[in-house]
């Protein structure tokens, strides 16, 4: 009876793992030549198996390279069966090439074939061979494992290196079997291996990507890109090149120069410097994406930025360095990441980083500059970028930092509302909201939108099924500290229903989008919370004179890794008075507690949906 008991266990989990499995990689071969600083070629076959229409993304092909740099030499594409039998060829012909981008301008050319699938399961294989010149400042990635819910069975890359072209390598989220030899032509020849891959599963509260999919980074040591050399050696070695593509590009007209001096003569100290540059900067330009030949690394002249008023990250935040170094104002270049919090700490990169922003080290401060986007408080740091790795870029070479976060505590939502309920369930709310730094980032650009869409939005985050939004103001502290408090009227005719002599009313309806994601028993990655809150509520319903009060929710108070929750409901003559305060903690939390985090949630979202139930008086 055990073994029967075992045997089932067993095939069903099999059975919901192979559910759960959208595509395979049969197989997937990279061979990577790195002959020279100006020379390498990668070729690449791949044989996927898309099991159903949820994996038909993983049949696409995609390429992104750049004319100058490099090139798709050949490339061919077959379609099979499940019995082997050929239904479709792909020439290279086939393949659509766009220069279509988020960029203003760009000479990266994105070439792809979206395959339309008629039938299911099928196999698609690509063969395919690039070929890399004067812009090597990478080598290719092994990244086998490219979706959730893919499979693969079998991948390898191969690095062939002339014997004077050192690289290095870093393994992420792997442990790949690898091994390295001396070819018969003296060249150097690594092999890195990964079997049989698991499929990795899109989970709620998950790990982010780069934290789950295996792969490992390769970087030459010394690289040359468009008439440039540099070393890779570490993040100081990269930083001294990446400082050198800034010689040169700080000159400023004379009149600007004197304009700034004008515009500060006032100013008592260079914190308030900062601040009047930082508004000149927001007032005069505008923010694009520019990514020209070495462009892509190299920011724009601040003169270029000047005359014509927009520059991207790069451009915007030299631009701003510049006009800072003419008040004599020191700063430092700074790249970073939006989309990683940490960089690898012994092993640079230039894929690692996508933004560049601007720090500003003052005697009593240091401040951190987001200049694309200058309509940010001066000092705010925003949460693409609080608490990550940077890069500061100095003339002794790159320095790695971490910027600060804030507690979670100071993210706060604080609601206050007045309801004054009527007889036929109609309401009218006067309601007040305020937001503390994330929060008020989330927020911030509300009061930019036209009357309508705000009230649009407005009207979507309240859990009433009709309501009419008006009277809506604002208040915007824009400080390193920044809140936004906004006031607005709601006027609905349904906010209680009737069942016979009793009205049910909503205890908040201000959290309407607090959810609690589906339970799984098979979680297999930790639980991260990337973004810590408190938000609280405190709503008085003025109840009619026909009822009174039948049920109310009782008190709670819940306190738990996750953070806290505390509930009440008082009565005050005609007046229920709520009060809802909830404190979520960032962190990583072991997968175990999994289910406990989602009781949390469960409990926190029973009170928030919570009704009051309300009864008609009798009749005297």
């Amino acid at each position: 009876m055990k073994r029967e008991i075992l045997t089932f266990l067993s095939l069903s989990a099999g059975i919901l793992l192979q559910a759960q499995v959208y595509s395979i990689i049969e197989n997937s071969e990279t061979e990577v030549e790195f002959n020279s600083l100006n020379d390498v070629v990668c070729k690449e076959k791949r044989i996927i198996t898309v099991v159903n229409e949820k994996g038909k993304n993983a049949a696409n092909f995609y390429s992104a390279y750049n004319e100058k740099f490099s090139s798709l030499r050949k490339f061919t594409g077959t379609v099979t069966d499940n019995h082997g039998n050929v239904i479709h060829k792909i020439k290279k012909s086939d393949l659509s090439s766009t220069e279509y981008s988020n960029e203003l301008a760009s000479d990266v050319y994105r070439t792809y074939y979206e395959y339309i699938p008629t039938q299911y399961p099928f196999t698609i294989t690509y063969e395919w061979e690039e070929k890399y010149t004067d812009g090597v400042i990478s080598l290719p990635t092994f990244f086998p494992q490219q979706e959730y819910n893919q499979e693969v069975k079998q991948a390898t890359y191969r690095l062939i290196a002339s014997k004077d072209m050192a690289y290095r390598y870093k393994q992420q989220n792997c442990n790949a079997e690898i091994t390295e030899k001396t070819t018969e032509d003296g060249k150097l020849c690594l092999e890195a291996r990964m079997n049989a891959l698991p499929p990795i599963i899109h989970e709620p509260y998950g790990l982010q990507s780069i934290e789950l999919f295996p792969h490992i980074h390769f970087t030459p040591v010394k690289f040359n890109f468009e008439k440039t050399t540099g070393e890779m050696k570490d993040w100081t070695t990269y930083g001294q090149w990446l400082y050198g593509l800034l010689e040169g590009r700080d000159i400023l007209p004379a009149t600007l120069i004197q304009e700034l001096k004008t515009r500060t003569a006032h100013c008592t100290n260079d914190y308030e410097k900062v601040k009047v540059v930082y508004d000149y900067l927001a007032a005069t330009t505008r923010y694009v994406s520019i990514q020209l030949g070495i462009g892509g690394l190299q920011p724009a002249p601040a003169t270029q930025v000047h005359s014509t008023g927009f520059g991207d990250c790069k451009g915007l935040s030299n631009y701003t360095r510049a006009m800072l170094a003419s008040l004599g104002i020191p700063s430092n270049y700074t790249i970073i990441s939006t989309e990683r919090k940490d960089f690898l700490p012994d092993f640079a990169s230039n894929n690692q980083a996508n933004h560049v922003i601007l720090q500003v080290p003052l005697p009593n401060d240091t401040l951190w500059l987001e200049c694309t986007n200058p309509t940010l408080p001066m000092g705010f740091i925003h949460s693409d970028i609080a608490g990550h790795n940077a890069l500061l870029v100095t003339p002794e070479g790159g320095i790695l930092c971490r910027l600060p976060t804030y507690a979670d505590s100071l993210n706060t939502q604080i609601n206050r509302a007045q309801i004054t309920l009527t007889p036929q369930g109609g309401a009218q709310i006067k309601a007040f909201q305020r937001n503390h730094y994330f929060q008020y980032e989330s927020i911030s650009q509300l009061c930019k939108l036209p009357t309508d869409k705000q009230k649009d939005y407005l009207r979507s985050t309240l859990s009433l099924v009709q309501s009419e939004i008006s009277n809506i103001q604002y208040q915007e502290q824009k400080t390193a500290h920044p809140y936004i408090d906004i006031t607005y009227d709601v006027q609905t005719d349904k906010y209680g229903t009737h069942t016979g002599k009793r009205m049910f009313i909503p205890l908040n309806i201000f959290r309407k989008g607090f959810t609690t994601p589906a339970s799984t028993n098979l979680r297999t990655q930790d639980v991260a919370i990337n973004y810590g809150y408190l938000d609280t509520d405190s709503i008085e319903i003025q109840l009619p004179d026909e009822y009174e009060i039948e049920s109310i929710p009782l008190p709670t108070q819940q306190t738990s890794l996750f953070g806290s929750f505390h509930a009440s409901v008082t009565q005050k003559d005609k007046t229920l008075v709520i009060v809802h305060r909830l404190y979520v903690k960032s962190g990583r939390y072991n997968k175990e507690e999994y289910a406990n985090y989602l009781e949390f949630r469960k409990k926190v979202a029973q009170q928030y949906n919570a009704k009051i139930i309300l009864k008609r008086k009798e009749q005297s």
